[in-house]
């Protein structure tokens, strides 16, 4: 297998954290895992009354039928956004907090909180952690930095949104690793963010893939600045799609000549992150013990259970094992991933990866085929630089049922007009023969479709709302 440098650490294999995961045989780490389990489950039934004693109530369970995996998965639905979302706006109107119904300690001990954007409707705050729930995230982080060849010394280039948003919850284990942190506000725009690299000197990036893509292309094409000059040793990428994605990685990692490792944890779920490999294996779960998610997967649209094999797509449902403030219980994330449970290839991890696929609220169904918006955009990539990469689905109506499938897309730089029934041919066969689908397309010029800096546009929007 071919490594990476980083720093002076040699990046090889995926390992469990805690580390005694890495000596347990499946069948005991799965043993261990519902004995956190049933402890979870009892936890949340008596310290949250008004919203979990409720559920078990509605579906006429008892916690302690739950004993194994199995038996959590014959559970309903217990919480997606939208009844976190109503849990928040309860428990604000009687307790004056927004933590939630759902919220098994007393208010007052809730040392940190981190909310999503909003952007489907007001924030939620599903990073909230107790002293005991940060104690454990932040050594997982500090252990994730490891593994990536990362530690004291370091300085982190930290550019996202800041504020009381999710990404801000991990500065705690970064700053535990040793590593300097250094945060700005993507919002400021390009100047603070080279100012600060040209005078602090980060040694890796902190950021998302569509901001790295834009810086990638702003100083190599109108600044007259080679990224690799910035001297980064890794990329570390979260936040929405893009290292599955052959030509982005590709792309991305030549013009920074570094490695760019993918990392997540969704509504503190599911901590995990890619290895140093040439081709994208997905998001190893290194802290296999924190949750149940990558075990429990759903249909999006019916969520009856999917068989959890390798290769198997379906969406995450989360279930903490430890979390004390605001754990989850079957929360259907929202999340369609497909669940690897063989070897990696590249570094022998040999716990649950998973490659995301898209986003329940992404999928929409073309003369009854169902297809994911980040999907598309990912078979798009194959095509650059014919095309910029960019592109938008139209929608006409609310509806999530399409008739005629029509994209936006940006043609690239070099491509003619005479050149587009050509390409528009051969972007529609690649579709037809692996998405199944027939679009029609509208092609607009090179950077006319706005290149936002937090989370990537794929819809647009053509009806009254």
């Amino acid at each position: 297998m071919q490594l990476l440098q980083g720093g002076k650490t040699m990046v090889g294999k995926i390992r469990l954290f805690p580390e005694e995961l890495n000596t347990m045989s499946f069948e005991e780490k799965k043993l261990h895992k519902e004995t956190l389990l049933r402890q979870s489950i009892q936890y949340m039934y008596e310290n949250s009354p008004e919203y979990y004693q409720v559920r078990f109530k509605e579906c006429g369970a008892d916690p302690g039928d739950i004993r194994t995996i199995e038996d959590l998965r014959k559970l309903p639905i217990f919480m997606d956004k939208d009844r976190e979302r109503q849990s928040m706006e309860e428990s604000l109107e009687k307790y004056g907090h927004p933590f939630g119904l759902h919220l098994c300690c007393d208010p007052t001990d809730v040392v940190s909180t981190g909310g999503t954007s909003g952007t489907t409707g007001h924030p939620t705050y599903p990073y909230t952690q107790t002293k005991d729930d940060q104690a454990f995230t932040t050594e997982a982080v500090v252990f994730m930095h490891k593994l990536v060849g990362l530690g004291k010394g370091d300085r982190a280039f930290f550019l996202f949104p800041l504020g009381v948003y999710a990404t801000s919850a991990i500065l705690p284990g970064v700053e535990k690793a040793g590593i300097l942190p250094l945060p700005l506000d993507i919002r400021l725009g390009p100047q603070p963010a080279f100012e600060l690299v040209r005078w602090l000197k980060p040694t890796f990036w902190y950021t998302g893939a569509a901001i790295v893509e834009f810086y990638a292309d702003l100083l190599k094409n109108k600044l007259n600045i080679d990224p690799k000059d910035l001297g980064f040793k890794c990329l570390l990428l979260t936040g929405e799609a893009g290292c599955g994605i052959p030509e982005l990685k590709k792309k991305v990692e030549d013009a920074f000549g570094c490695r760019w490792y993918d990392w997540w944890g969704p509504s503190l779920l599911n901590l995990a992150i890619s290895c140093n490999s040439d081709e994208y294996h997905g998001l190893h779960n290194f802290a296999e013990d924190w949750d149940i998610t990558a075990e429990d997967l759903v249909d999006p649209a019916t969520k009856e259970p999917i068989d959890v094999k390798d290769g198997a797509v379906g969406e995450i449902v989360g279930t903490h094992l430890r979390k004390k403030a605001s754990p989850y219980l079957r929360y259907a994330t929202g999340d369609i991933v497909e669940v690897f449970t063989s070897e990696c290839p590249a570094c022998g991890f040999t716990g649950y990866r998973v490659k995301p696929v898209g986003r329940s609220d992404d999928m929409i169904t073309v003369k009854g085929v169902n297809v994911f918006a980040g999907a598309i955009h990912k078979t798009l990539q194959r095509f650059v630089p014919r095309v910029t990469g960019h592109m938008r689905v139209i929608k006409e109506d609310p509806s999530h049922r399409v008739t005629q499938l029509k994209l936006i897309i940006e043609y690239g730089q070099e491509t003619r007009q005479d050149q587009l029934e050509e390409l528009g041919k051969d972007i529609r066969q690649t579709m037809k023969m692996e998405l199944r689908i027939s679009p029609e397309f509208e092609w607009v010029k090179p950077e006319s479709l706005e290149r936002p800096l937090r989370k990537p546009i794929l819809f647009e929007n053509r009806y009254k709302k």
